[in-house]
């Protein structure tokens, strides 16, 4: 083998080993379909390079290049797929074509200063758009899309250089495959590596959501009440500010359970959640603390202001009209709670708004009650 076909070699291992590499990702369901594109992107560089073992055949080259142009076009598509964006088939598409056509033709009648300027182009109608989508489009970006978005920045500043050395000094970088493709492996390396470990970020990121959310209403469970609060606090006590704590519980569910059904009640559970999250503030946490009791965590409330929101609380219930109960107000809850100063212990006032709560379904439900007991 000659050197150049020792790196084409080099290349179709190491993109081999990423293709296997992707088939063991488990996309999130918004961004499975966006997977195949990558995987394509992946096998057609792939080949490109398979077919580039015998750049002397024309039909060879050919195929390497129009693989090579396959390759940009399924990954700019990836990109916006992984962005959340509709894919602009109809321009991505044509471009594509007119990069292997035209690339083909000046490379096969070894007009190579020709093709790798259209390459320049090219690569910044199709590469410039990727890098777009990861640095600015992506919703929720994380460390590997920023990464991604660099390593297409720098695929871009390759190109342009790769251009600019044409003009300056096109004898030394055409003397040899080696010399102008030498920084391919990290940039194929590069963009099949942060785009797989973009994947396994999302993933992790939504294990930790799931970890702190309740399934059914999407409001934090205990442990994420906990972590939400955490930072607040601090503030708190830094500037010796009071908090309250209610401890919600929605009278009479199991009989509404009994009554609609457990989906049913699945979708009061909901109602209520949802109806109760726009009552409060925006620096108010809610959450459920299972079965059908809430939890609200108040940041700088007193009592007076604690009465208040509670009061706004049980009168969004009450007029809360949901279908499955015949569109009847029958709906009320009870609201046990605990003020306190930031310096606290969260299991001791967990308590003291728990009795709190029971003794407001003591005496009679639909109704607000302090807790009595001091720290």
């Amino acid at each position: 083998m000659t050197s150049e076909q020792l790196y084409c070699f080099a290349m179709i291992q190491v993109l081999l080993v990423f293709l296997l590499a992707s088939f063991r990702l488990r996309a999130t369901d918004q961004n499975s379909r966006a997977l195949p594109l990558l995987q394509g992107a992946i096998a057609a560089e792939l080949l490109s390079w398979l077919f580039y073992f015998w750049p002397e055949h024309g039909l060879s080259l050919v195929l390497s290049l129009s693989f090579s142009a396959l390759n940009m076009t399924l990954l700019t598509a990836f990109c916006f797929k992984r962005a959340g964006r509709l894919v602009p088939w109809l321009w991505i598409v044509p471009v594509g074509l007119a990069l292997a056509v035209s690339y083909s033709y000046f490379s096969y009648h070894q007009q190579q200063n020709v093709s790798l300027h259209l390459m320049t182009l090219f690569t910044f109608l199709l590469i410039g758009p990727c890098f777009w989508c990861f640095r600015y489009l992506k919703p929720i970006p994380t460390l590997s899309d920023l990464m991604m978005a660099s390593v297409f920045a720098a695929w871009l500043l390759i190109c342009l250089l790769r251009s600019v050395m044409l003009l300056i000094a096109p004898e030394w970088l055409l003397s040899g495959l080696l010399i102008s493709q030498s920084f391919w492996p990290a940039v194929s390396a590069g963009y099949c590596i942060f785009a797989l470990t973009g994947y396994m970020e999302e993933t992790q990121q939504k294990f930790k959501n799931e970890a702190l959310h309740d399934p059914l209403t999407g409001l934090l469970n205990r442990r994420g009440l906990v972590n939400a609060i955490q930072g607040c606090l601090a503030y708190l006590q830094r500037q010796q500010h009071s908090a309250a704590l209610f401890m919600i519980d929605l009278d009479h569910f199991k009989q509404i359970n009994d009554k609609i059904g457990h989906e049913g009640g699945d979708e009061v559970l909901i109602a209520v959640a949802e109806v109760l999250q726009k009552q409060l503030r925006q620096s108010d946490v809610l959450a459920r603390y299972g079965g059908e009791e809430f939890i609200v965590f108040l940041p700088q409330t007193d009592s007076d202001s604690a009465q208040l929101a509670a009061e706004r609380l049980l009168l969004a219930v009450r007029h809360l009209q949901l279908p499955q109960l015949g569109g009847q107000n029958g709906l009320s809850i009870s609201v046990g709670i605990t003020v306190f100063n930031a310096d606290f212990d969260f299991d001791c006032q967990l308590r003291r708004a728990d009795h709190a709560l029971y003794q407001a379904k003591a005496r009679g439900r639909d109704r607000i009650e302090f807790a009595t007991d001091t720290l």
